[in-house]
């Protein structure tokens, strides 16, 4: 199977720059609830000297220091509450983000709201898929830890390899799926078994499309470190000279970084998400990739 890779990403960084309401479900779209990871004792043994470093980062070290452990509860409750928001509008973002590119890709409409409400509808689907996936993976990982223990150094060497290749499929058969289950409008097991078919068929084409990948997320984290670096030091050079208060600090900060945060992780979410959509009909219907105001003719598995 011949896979224009080149046209793929082509099309992906046009269709990202071109509609630019998708960057609002890029945002979140990339953002699941793995990335958080709270561990409370962090903020107990919270010092001044962890203050320092993480302000002098920052360009902040001049701000007076001031932490009270009897708010440790209250910022836990926060933080929790934080994940729990990002981890729902993660759940509607991503299927409305894959209806969007979809339809725009296959030659329906797109239309902000629509996909918006199309993310709701999808969501306790996409849910039970990503429990799924998440089982599966802790069962992974569990079962190379028991491994780590009782096997020799030597044997563990062999089950590292087994692990990636393990990780190799869970990654694409889910990623793969989940484009099925909103395109196609089909139930969970029916978007995993479709995953699995088109990853058993297609292994070749889905080992390159993670090295593209890969290359990809290399080439995005440098561009956009250097892009953030750039333009959040003048942002805490501003609001230091403003306010003297942490908390107003972290506030003011947060308002004013909010635009180039929809901008680096909108458009990148929204550029990867097409980029899959794209790859998951090339694998469906192979065929030369048109361009963005030429799209393919729909079929009848399309959205419309």
């Amino acid at each position: 199977m011949s896979i224009d890779f080149g046209g793929m990403i082509r099309r992906s960084f046009e269709l990202a720059w071109r509609y630019k309401t998708l960057w609002v479900f890029g945002l979140f779209a990339g953002a699941s609830g793995g990335d958080f990871n709270f561990d409370s004792s962090k903020f107990v043994n919270f010092n001044e000297a962890d203050y320092r470093d993480i302000l002098e980062c920052a360009g902040l070290d001049c701000l007076p220091f001031s932490f009270d452990e009897q708010f440790i509860g209250t910022l836990i409750l926060w933080v929790v509450a934080m994940i729990i928001l990002f981890i729902v509008c993660h759940l509607i973002a991503t299927p409305a983000l894959i209806d969007g590119v979809n339809k725009i890709t296959r030659g329906g409409r797109y239309e902000f709201g629509t996909s918006f409400s199309r993310g709701i509808d999808f969501m306790a689907r996409y849910f039970g898929l990503s429990l799924i996936g998440f089982a599966v993976l802790m069962a992974v990982i569990a079962v190379v830890v028991v491994l780590a223990i009782v096997l020799t150094p030597i044997s563990l060497l062999l089950t590292i390899p087994a692990m990636l290749v393990a990780f190799f499929f869970l990654v694409h058969i889910l990623g793969l799926a989940e484009v099925a289950l909103v395109a196609r409008d089909v139930s969970v097991g029916d978007a995993l078994a479709e995953g699995n078919s088109l990853v058993m068929r297609n292994i070749g084409a889905c080992f390159i499309m993670t090295l593209v990948l890969i290359g990809l997320y290399i080439g995005f984290a440098i561009v956009l470190g250097i892009a953030a670096l750039m333009l959040y030091w003048p942002i805490n050079m501003i609001v230091e000279t403003i306010t003297q208060s942490l908390t107003a600090t972290i506030v003011l900060g947060l308002f004013l970084g909010l635009p180039i945060a929809l901008v680096l992780g909108g458009y990148s979410g929204t550029f990867f998400s097409s980029l899959y959509v794209q790859f998951y009909f090339q694998l469906v219907e192979p065929g030369p990739i048109p361009a963005l105001g030429q799209p393919a003719p729909p079929t009848a598995d399309s959205a419309t």
